[in-house]
């Protein structure tokens, strides 16, 4: 029984860290995950347990790999720097999807141009 009640308090810590890392209150949270405000506020002080299902749609709604939801001591500087740099590349890519699309492309009819003219 204590194992459990040790995961669920890593996982409590983890929605409260990573949420305010997103700059997100519960009730975003709650709204992006498609749960209440309540079941937040109730997993944040380990009150609850999850299912599968409703940690996925948690992790997704943070934006993070759902193992890091499992991780105790997570919270170091370096695990920080990397889930922000991590965001700020999604963010940039997301807003480029055409051109990466188009160089790519490119690229590519390029490589091939060049590999059949040999």
């Amino acid at each position: 029984m204590k194992e459990k009640s040790h995961i669920r308090s890593v996982i409590a810590q983890n929605v409260k860290k990573y949420r305010k890392l997103n700059g997100m209150t519960q009730e975003a949270l709650a709204e992006a995950a498609n749960v209440s405000n309540t079941y937040i506020a109730n997993i944040e002080c380990g009150q609850t347990w999850l299912s599968d299902k409703t940690l996925e749609k948690i992790a997704d709604a943070l934006n993070i790999d759902i193992y890091l939801l499992f991780m105790s001591e997570v919270s170091d500087k370096k695990d920080i720097d990397f889930l922000k740099k991590r965001q700020e590349m999604i963010t940039y890519l997301t807003g480029r999807q055409n051109e990466i699309g188009k160089y790519i492309k490119n690229f590519f009819s390029e490589t091939f141009e060049t590999i059949l003219k040999e």
